[in-house]
């Protein structure tokens, strides 16, 4: 796919440079000489960082540059970008643009019973469309098989596996499988209809506030409560599967790489699954895991909604060596303000040594009250302070 990367620079103009212009790999700098994308940056080096393609998006490595390479505001030696990231070289700011994609020829027809209405969503397996079931006039979300694995038995028995587990489960906190259709050549997924994922929001908002952080992992720690009781590991928490409602309320979703426990009370995996940024050290390692390496992953993924950024920055190969290996940043730096209360739950939940961790979800539910309860006693009398200057400063007012 062809990529642009839209740059702010520091006089306030913005450039559109097109990657298929330049050619890959290519060097970003403010000497014409040595650079293909030149900057008009003072705090740029000659041959400041290099661009090349990646299977995730973009890799980006700093070429030993004096003021160095910012991804997301974190120095990076090496790091692969993508749409929701922002590159720093001195003041200039680069960021993914992706061309526009061409009409998805699915929008606007009926299949199985169900219109297509818009997509709103796309990942490797399929594509989630806004839709109405028409006997019943219901809005739901349909999810459908890409075209390109409806021929491969393995995949579409994976599929509907998927819909039949997961429509198993019922919890106001789990996002809820109405049905699964088979309809000629097509296998569609018909779930509940939720309005946006975290994912979505912080890249449209940025970080969310922390009482809002506090509502998502009570949340989705009782949903992982529940799936403990099913004798299920989720393996892929992270914001993109974390939906949010009309009302507000949030939701796990995606159990596509979902595993039942043993007899031992472990899950035994053959293939280490999972995303980079929010995978637990033994998930990484290929151990047997349990429900604490969701709440790690849990963990992982408030962090990211708190800061704006994740754990850990680098290749995927990097950011897994660092989940297992690396301590975590000091998250009062990165969130100013944020309350000793989630300090202390976010690094429970973050231990390396999953014994170390809450035992049960319902632990990290109880835990949340109690961290929240903790933070609102702390604010309260800045509060208080701050009812009394309005009060008088009305007072005033009135006076004159």
């Amino acid at each position: 796919m062809t990529l642009r990367i839209l740059l702010s620079l520091p006089n306030g103009d913005e450039k559109t440079v097109d990657l298929a212009d330049v050619g890959l790999p290519c060097v970003v700098g403010r000497d014409s000489a040595s650079a293909q994308i030149v900057i008009p940056d003072p705090q740029a080096s000659r041959a400041h960082c290099s661009i090349d393609r990646h299977d995730q998006g973009l890799v980006i490595e700093d070429l030993g540059s004096l003021n160095g390479t910012f991804v997301n505001d974190q120095r990076i030696t090496k790091a692969v970008i993508t749409e929701r990231d922002e590159l720093r070289i001195g003041t200039t700011r680069f960021q993914l643009e992706p061309p526009p994609e061409a009409p998805d020829p699915l929008v606007g027809t009926r299949v199985g019973g169900f219109d297509l209405n818009e997509v709103m969503g796309r990942g490797r397996f399929g594509t989630v469309y806004r839709g109405t079931q028409v006997n019943l006039g219901r809005d739901v979300a349909v999810k459908v098989l890409s075209s390109e694995y409806r021929s491969d038995p393995a995949r579409v028995k994976a599929f509907l596996d998927e819909a039949r587990k997961a429509g198993r489960l019922n919890h106001p906190h789990l996002v809820q499988v109405h049905d699964v259709v088979s309809h000629g050549e097509d296998h569609l997924l018909i779930m509940e209809l939720m309005s946006h994922s975290l994912g979505e929001r912080l890249k449209d908002e940025g970080p969310l506030e922390e009482d809002d952080v506090f509502d998502v992992v009570r949340d989705v720690a009782k949903a992982l409560a529940y799936a403990e009781s099913q004798r299920i590991v989720h393996r892929d928490v992270k914001p993109d599967n974390i939906l949010v409602n009309e009302e507000g309320s949030y939701k796990l979703a995606d159990l596509g790489i979902a595993m039942g426990l043993g007899e031992d009370g472990r899950a035994h995996q053959d293939q280490v699954y999972g995303s980079p940024h929010y995978v637990a050290p033994e998930q990484a390692r290929g151990q047997a895991i349990d429900g604490r390496a969701d709440l790690y992953a849990l963990g992982a993924t408030a962090w990211h909604l708190l800061t704006g950024q994740p754990l850990f920055q680098g290749t995927a190969k990097q950011i897994v060596a660092m989940h297992i290996g690396t301590p975590i940043p000091d998250l009062r730096r990165l969130a100013p303000g944020v309350s000793p209360g989630m300090v202390e739950l976010l690094a429970r939940l973050l231990k390396k040594d999953p014994t170390q961790r809450p035992a049960r979800a319902a632990d990290v539910v109880e835990q949340v009250e109690g961290a929240r309860r903790r933070a609102g006693a702390a604010r309260s009398p800045v509060r208080k302070v701050s009812r009394v200057m309005l009060s008088r400063r009305s007072r005033l007012r009135r006076r004159h």
